[in-house]
Order: C-alpha cells, then structure tokens, then sequence
C-alpha cells in the first residue's frame, strides 16, 4: 500500500466536494482550511469494511494548492487480515485507486 500523488485541475473545494460526491464509503472526517487568504487545504477520511479479508482500511485524502497547482495525496492503511501477515490482498490499492478514477478526467499530466 502506497501513497498515490498527482495533480488536478480543479480547486481544493472542488476536488473534495467531486470526491465526496461519488464516494459511497462512511466518511469520517472532513475539513478545509484556508490559510493565508489564498492558499488552502482540505482532508478527507473514509472507511470501509471489506470482507475479503475481514477488515476494515482507512483512506486519507489531503488536498492543498501550496505550490500554485492543485495536490492530491491518497494514503490508504489497515486493511491487513493479521497481526503477523500483514497482507491486505489488495485492499487499500482498490481504496486509493477509487479516488483517482473519481478524478481521472481531471488530472494534469506531470
């Protein structure tokens, strides 16, 4: 499970409401701040249950336009079925890809 990255076109409102809006998993957290009157930055968190390995994995969404371009971090974690097999059979992959499918068509080429 890695953090996946990229960029979009969109502002970081509108990235996390696109975001929102299509995804169908319990969200836990959301918040957006603006900082310094023309930067923000926004977090999402969702969870979901999945019962090919009969556990739950997180996904957390961190958008920002810092750098004057739009940023989308996707960290998914748990997942894993064990204590000692730490193997989540592909589980927080699927989740992280869920978001930049839901993003796809806005994306910048890097």
């Amino acid at each position: 499970m890695a953090a996946i990255n990229f960029k979009v076109k969109l502002s970081v409102r509108d990235a996390l409401y696109k975001i929102d809006m299509k995804m169908k998993e319990e969200k836990v957290h959301q918040r957006i701040d603006t900082l310094e009157g023309e930067h923000s930055a926004g977090l999402l968190i969702y969870e979901k249950y999945y019962m090919r390995n009969s556990s739950r994995a997180s996904l957390t969404v961190y958008i920002n336009d810092f750098n004057g371009e739009t940023e989308v971090e996707v960290i998914p974690s748990g997942g894993s079925q064990g204590m000692f097999f730490n193997i989540d059979w592909g589980a927080g992959d699927s989740f992280s890809e869920s978001v930049q499918r839901i993003l796809e068509e806005d994306m910048i080429d890097n």
